[in-house]
């Protein structure tokens, strides 16, 4: 709870006075300059402050109207002298001894007044406004630490992260000193300045210190508030400070205040004047990086991406990624040869917008025992009765020769898309596992049928064999309850460092010239880049007799192996099931059974302080006691704030709650609001036929009844979700 309200602090604030910070912040900038330009347009400072009967002989000289704002005095017996004339504001250098004027200072006074009447006032007297903004802005700068521990990431959001650590101390010195300037803290106390007695003449507020005070010698001075001066000086020997008004001569600590030096940046001369403009950049690039990562939240379109006025459309079916990384590299390679092209996955996609161009080129895998890949299957069952005639296509189909049916994913859409009327304009290419070469090839015919010459973009990195060893097997479901299925959580060790996130797959193949059998894994290489965890359900088949075996691969995992055996298997990215990229976007996972085993790396990386957004895990299974996978941890992290939500339900318990689906449809009102309001990500990993039918129906009945949609819009509405990488299903046919 208090995390939340940490992130809903930071980010409104700042997003709701955006434009008032912005104003505070470069004005402040640009004042930082103002020591910087006096440094390098002044002499060396005067060691001793003047006598004050020798500076009144030099101002009876230098100011015989009185129009003096303030004084300074540099080596060898140079007066600075500030004026105001007709609103205008200068400065000019007078040699001491015979009251010549020698030059006058160019460092832009009245534009620097000007922008500190905006910084401090908004030009309006607007006091209490700026006291205000500075007051949020601080807590919006001591939140931002507390929300994320510092990793670097290559990332928009882990920079931001970085340089919030990095600067904090900078730009919380200059914020907390403007806070403590507006309260009156650290700084002198003045005395009440009636302004309309009219301004104090330099001389005058001199001799009146002089008469009251015992002022002997004078190290500067300036008019403040008009009506007062203060001065600095020295009177019995020990330096003094005072403000001097029509009725009050009262000596205050050093003016302005080491508070005021500091805010300011004019205690070390142009170096701290240097520093105040670091803070000040720092804080203008923490807020647009911020802003930039809010602002993709509501942007976040991965799956279409491109031109606006595309002719070409490369479309993906993905399983577990590679399609999706193959068909954006396509895209990237077209539009750098001038090729006006969109890429989108096929989940986003409606048969009748194929018709909007002129060539479609469609990379497919294929799932389980030949079928589509699932974010596919709603455009292959739109597909029937569709009229594409004109629309011209290709076909890339990857797949692994090893299965029964190879690239059977890519040939059941080419085959739907001609049945629509849509004729091929590049014959089909089959890929055999590896797609790097046969990739670059289709390419180039690609490229020839387009008219263009493809950029020179590598092919997205592929999957990585891994030699792993086996350190600790725990088996998870309860051995002794035959309601149960058997679950182990497996965890390995690879000698050399890994480069994976959680959601990514490991492919483990049970024989030689087998295909992999895919695994999600439940650990994060920004954790430990030497280890993987899997949760492995041991399956059962049928030989070849009829009889009841395990599963090949699942048998091999969890019965084959022991603790210290190693195993050769393949790294897969799967990018379109990570955590999300903005570390603050809100998460809600659903897992039945062992769809918890991404899920368990999604929150290691929250409890190590990689993620900083509110998360929600349902999780669903028969039993409590007998098959609550890594309950433990689960319970753990929602005891410590990790989890903003942990709900659980059980179908064989009495009172369990039901399925999922039934804990989603009881929470509609907070499943409609993580998803409209907060802009969550929604993941869901388990079997296709029970938890992906499930949450497809529940999600569109939350839309309907909390959203208002009818059901064809809910519908729609998803497959955008889809399409954006809002709603991500990681299921298993």
């Amino acid at each position: 709870m208090i995390k939340k309200i940490l992130v809903w602090s930071h980010r409104w604030l700042t997003l709701l006075l955006l434009p008032l910070f912005a104003l505070i912040i470069v004005t402040g900038a640009i004042l930082s300059f103002a020591p910087m330009i006096k440094d390098a347009s002044s002499g060396p400072e005067a060691q001793e402050p003047v006598e004050v009967e020798r500076l009144l002989q030099v101002l009876a000289r230098v100011d015989p109207q009185a129009r003096s704002r303030a004084l300074e005095f540099e080596e060898p017996g140079i007066a600075l002298v500030e004026f105001s004339r007709q609103g205008q504001r200068e400065w000019h250098a007078f040699q001491m001894e015979t009251g010549q004027r020698l030059e006058e200072r160019a460092i832009g006074a009245d534009f620097f007044h000007t922008v500190q009447h905006l910084h401090k006032h908004l030009l309006l007297d607007l006091d209490i406004v700026v006291d205000i903004a500075t007051y949020l802005m601080v807590l919006v700068i001591i939140v931002g630490p507390l929300l994320s521990w510092p990793r670097l990431r290559h990332t928009l959001v882990g920079w931001h992260t970085v340089l919030g650590w990095v600067g904090f101390p900078l730009v919380f010195m200059v914020s907390a000193t403007g806070v403590m300037m507006a309260l009156s803290l650290g700084t002198p106390q003045f005395p009440a300045v009636d302004r309309d007695q009219g301004h104090m003449p330099m001389a005058q507020a001199i001799e009146r210190a002089v008469q009251e005070g015992g002022l002997t010698h004078v190290r500067d001075a300036r008019r403040m508030q008009t009506a007062a001066v203060a001065i600095n000086g020295q009177a019995g020997g020990e330096a003094v400070a005072f403000v001097v008004t029509r009725d009050h001569v009262t000596q205050v600590g050093r003016y302005p205040g080491l508070v005021t030096e500091l805010h300011e940046g004019t205690w070390a001369g142009g170096w701290s004047g240097a520093l105040n403009l670091l803070a000040s950049a720092l804080l203008m690039v923490l807020m647009l990086t911020g802003l930039v990562s809010w602002g993709r939240r509501g942007l976040q379109s991965r799956r279409r991406t491109g031109d606006a006025d595309a002719d070409i459309l490369v479309a993906w079916a993905s399983q577990t990624g590679t399609a999706a990384r193959l068909a954006q590299a396509t895209t990237e390679a077209l539009r750098d040869g001038g090729a006006r092209v969109m890429g989108a996955s096929l989940a986003g996609l409606d048969a009748s917008e194929l018709k909007a161009f002129r060539r479609v080129y469609l990379i497919a895998s294929t799932a389980g025992d030949g079928q589509v890949p699932e974010p596919a299957r709603s455009f292959l069952k739109a597909l029937e009765g569709a009229n594409l005639k004109g629309v011209r296509f290709a076909v890339l189909a990857l797949g692994d020769s090893s299965y029964t049916h190879f690239c059977a994913g890519g040939l059941t859409l080419r085959d739907a898309l001609r049945q629509a009327g849509a004729e091929e304009c590049l014959p089909l290419v089959r890929v055999d596992r590896e797609p790097a070469e046969p990739w670059t090839r289709w390419l180039q015919d690609v490229g020839e049928d387009v008219g263009v010459t493809p950029g020179a973009v590598e092919a997205p990195r592929g999957d990585q064999p891994v030699t792993l060893t086996l350190k600790r097997r725990q088996q998870l479901n309860d051995p002794d309850d035959p309601v149960t299925h058997e679950v182990w959580s497996l965890d390995w060790r690879s000698a050399e460092p890994l480069t994976f996130r959680p959601g990514d797959l490991l492919l483990v193949a049970p024989g030689e010239g087998e295909p992999g059998r895919p695994y999600s894994i439940g650990s994060s290489s920004e954790v430990d880049p030497r280890r993987l965890l899997l949760t492995v359900a041991l399956t059962t088949r049928q030989d070849a007799k009829g009889n009841d075996c395990w599963g090949k691969a699942s048998g091999l995992l969890c019965r084959g192996l022991k603790e210290g055996d190693t195993l050769d298997a393949t790294l897969r990215p799967h990018p379109d099931f990570n955590p999300p990229e903005d570390p603050a976007r809100p998460m809600i996972m659903i897992a039945a059974g062992c769809g918890i085993a991404p899920f368990v790396g999604f929150l290691e990386e929250q409890a190590q302080g990689l993620r900083s957004g509110p998360a929600w895990l349902i999780f669903g299974n028969r039993k409590r006691a007998g098959d609550y996978f890594h309950g433990e941890r689960l319970e753990r992290w929602r005891a410590e704030g990790v989890l903003t939500r942990l709900d659980a339900v059980f179908s064989r318990d009495p009172d369990g709650g039901g399925y999922v689906q039934d804990l989603m449809r009881a929470q509609a009102p907070s499943l409609w609001e993580w998803l409209h309001a907060r802009n969550a990500v929604l993941y869901a990993c388990g079997n296709a036929k029970t938890l992906g039918e499930g949450v497809r129906k529940a999600l569109g009945e939350v839309l309907m009844e909390q959203g208002g949609l009818a059901p064809e819009e809910a519908q729609a509405r998803l497959r955008q979700w889809e399409a954006e990488g809002r709603l991500c299903l990681d299921l298993i046919d």
